[in-house]
């Protein structure tokens, strides 16, 4: 190796640990929150739909679909009994997802909630919405806070962070199928 490819290499060495150890940090910080990864569609037009799934951080996937008495997010924000509340009203899938890709989740959530938001726009009419998203919250808080990943569908707006890319293909990955294109963003 000539020394001008070591010199790069020595100056480059720092910014690759520190990369590697916010990841470490990231980590210790998901043990210390509630985690929840979304996955929703809901559509009012030619008659009320409302299903998804919900994945808790021992990796258990919830299916719902027509939950009644669904509590929604107000700004942003769900009580933690009323997240509750909604989960106990969708069914356990058989299989759990694995514990690496779910810490893997978990970091990328939290890199997500600091991404911004792009602006919104109206693409169709009467085709509902595809919400990805995350929910976090300190283990003791009463309320989580929902992070918008992407939402698809009459309207189209997505967090510009590439950890939201990530996580928004990883749910399209176990939803099973691709729904609306990313095309408009």
């Amino acid at each position: 190796m000539n020394s001008s490819k070591l010199k790069i290499l020595i100056c480059l060495l720092p910014f690759m640990l520190s990369a590697s150890c916010t990841d470490k940090e990231l980590e210790t910080k998901s043990e210390q929150l509630t985690i929840y990864f979304q996955f929703e569609y809901v559509n009012h037009a030619w008659g009320y739909q409302h299903r998804g799934f919900i994945i808790d951080q021992a990796g258990k996937v919830y299916d719902y679909e027509q939950p009644e008495n669904w509590t929604w997010p107000e700004d942003n924000k769900i009580n933690r009994q009323n997240f509750e509340s909604n989960l106990s009203q969708a069914e356990v899938r058989l299989s759990l997802l694995d514990e690496s890709d779910i810490r893997t989740a978990e970091i990328l959530a939290l890199k997500a909630r600091d991404g911004e938001l792009t602006e919104q726009r109206y693409v169709m009419a009467d085709a509902g919405a595809e919400i990805y998203a995350v929910y976090v919250a300190e283990k003791n808080s009463p309320t989580l806070t929902r992070y918008l990943l992407q939402q698809r569908g009459d309207l189209y707006q997505k967090n510009t962070s590439s950890a939201s890319d990530q996580l928004t293909e990883w749910l399209i990955g176990i939803r099973g199928e691709e729904g609306y294109s990313g095309e408009h963003f």
